[in-house]
């Protein structure tokens, strides 16, 4: 259905896009320093940050991230054609562009780090076993057939800040709902926070990826969807580790508290950064 609906909606372009050199170095300490940095971020919520597990995976990733910084930089500077670097940096000078990679970031650490601390508190503290905590996410996690496809008819009529924010705002105020938690909260006083949260996310999603790549040159425009998708990746891992710092040597439903106001100021943080490209974008058509 996805192959089809492709061909169906999305026009092919009209000459084929001449091959490009590969970036090898670029490649490898790429790989190398975001799956160290993953890694480090993943054993923290259960090694401990003072782990040396976890202070190995880290200076690893320090060290890989500043190699590849300075290759991409020098490929860059090259200015070869032929053979242009895998992530051209100058990308993040672009307006729009770096703002809304930290969405992704933002985005994915409040929505996943929370998406775990609850499937913790439906089992651990409320009794529910795996299938029943998965049953009662639902709310959250099917939003997305409804919301995804809201958000591309949004983003087509109104540009792709004004879903954006108003999602962003959304999530903020689901996960203040989160604070009704408690050991013997009704269910359906939770509902509420799982429906807004699970809307917020997916309508963030298409509008978000529709105003990095619109921020970014034509001919980079999958580099651009791949610098958001690391992002949210890398937001998924912050989120799983620091949530589950915070409900280590204290009661879960406190930690969940806590891990949920944080989830809410990272989505309200990432709502002005949505409105901040928002007015400089209607800055820059209105010159």
């Amino acid at each position: 259905m996805a192959v089809w609906l492709t061909r169906k909606n999305v026009p092919a372009p009209t000459g084929r896009a001449r091959a490009r050199g590969l970036d090898p170095w670029g490649q490898v300490l790429g790989i190398v320093g975001v799956l160290a940095l993953a890694g480090m971020l993943n054993e923290a919520g259960t090694q401990g940050w003072s782990s040396p597990v976890v202070l190995g995976a880290g200076a690893l990733a320090a060290v890989t991230l500043v190699l590849f910084v300075v290759t991409e930089r020098r490929m860059e500077a090259r200015g070869d054609t032929e053979k242009p670097p895998l992530l051209p940096l100058s990308l993040f000078g672009s307006p729009g562009f770096a703002s809304t990679a930290a969405v992704g970031v933002l985005l994915n650490l409040g929505y996943y780090g929370m998406l775990y601390l609850s499937t913790l508190y439906l089992q651990n503290e409320r009794g529910y076993d795996a299938l029943g905590a998965g049953l009662a996410l639902l709310p959250t996690v099917c939003m997305a057939v409804v919301a995804a496809p809201l958000s591309g008819r949004l983003t087509a009529r109104y540009g792709p800040y004004v879903p954006m924010t108003g999602a962003l705002l959304l999530g903020a105020a689901g996960f203040v709902g989160w604070m009704l938690a408690g050991p013997d909260t009704p269910y359906w006083m939770l509902l509420p926070a799982l429906i807004a949260t699970g809307l917020a996310t997916p309508s963030t999603v298409p509008a978000a990826t529709a105003a990095i790549v619109h921020a970014a040159p034509a001919k980079n425009a999958g580099v651009a969807s791949a610098v958001f998708n690391v992002a949210r990746q890398l937001g998924n891992a912050l989120g799983v580790a620091l949530f589950a710092s915070l409900i280590a040597g204290r009661d879960l439903v406190s930690g969940l508290h806590i891990s949920a106001l944080i989830a809410s100021a990272a989505f309200f943080v990432a709502a002005l950064l949505a409105l901040s490209s928002w007015r400089n974008a209607k800055a820059r058509a209105a010159a």
